[in-house]
């Protein structure tokens, strides 16, 4: 199991990973779970869970956004573990009622094409995205303290509402406002604002974090952020 650990000693876990990536932040006494992962991975994480938690609640799951590879295990876990949901208060309604869940734009020609495809399949498509409802605790709309060494910033751009977490202002958990599956970029195939997206990589490297955790893939590195952030700010003005 992968494993990051920052100057304050904040220790962060990959608990997922493959189709969507997971993480546990352990901030001395509070326990902060980002993402859940797929709904069909969930005894993966409760298992990994019950070892770290040792019969403790968790303090609070952050949803980086709404779509379903991140959000599967949110009522299961909210239910076992009593903790907390924090989700920006414009994607709250998609974990509420997942019927009325948004798919994201393609990024490139593949994607879009691919997502043109399975719209013409929209049932199929419906039920394949189904995860169980759930009622988020704490909504926000800017920035949010969780606690000393972790707070929230809104990293819009692959939805509206999608989010970072960063950890002692060195790691940056940031959902799915980049990728990690290619070494050479960091670009995501699916965002429904890309001009949006590239000003959330500005805000994500003012916060001087140095790594990069994304939702999907393997962690990218300040030197690669930077890289791409320059070279789309001049295409995305």
């Amino acid at each position: 199991m992968k494993k990051w650990k920052t100057t304050n000693n904040c220790e962060i876990y990959q608990i997922t990973n493959g189709r969507a990536n997971s993480y546990l932040v352990m901030d001395n006494d509070i326990s902060i779970m980002v993402d859940t992962g797929i709904k069909n991975s969930y005894k993966v994480v409760m298992e990994k869970l019950d070892d770290f938690l040792d019969g403790n609640d968790l303090s609070y799951l952050v949803l980086t956004h709404s779509h379903y590879d991140h959000v599967g295990n949110a009522s299961m876990l909210k239910e076992r573990y009593k903790t907390k949901i924090i989700i920006q208060k414009s994607e709250a309604e998609y974990i509420m009622n997942p019927k009325s869940q948004l798919i994201p734009h393609g990024t490139n020609l593949a994607t879009r094409v691919g997502l043109g495809l399975l719209m013409r399949i929209k049932s199929k498509l419906n039920k394949f995205l189904n995860f169980e409802a759930v009622e988020p605790d704490i909504l926000t709309n800017n920035d949010h303290s969780i606690s000393s060494n972790c707070y929230l910033i809104p990293t819009p751009g692959h939805s509206q509402g999608s989010m970072s977490l960063i950890v002692d202002d060195e790691v940056a958990l940031v959902g799915d406002a980049m990728f990690g599956v290619f070494w050479w970029s960091v670009f995501p195939p699916f965002a429904d604002d890309v001009p949006i997206m590239i000003r959330s990589w500005g805000k994500l490297l003012n916060t001087g974090s140095k790594l990069f955790l994304p939702g999907h893939g393997t962690e990218n590195s300040r030197e690669l952020l930077e890289k791409q952030y320059n070279k789309y700010k001049v295409k995305y003005p």
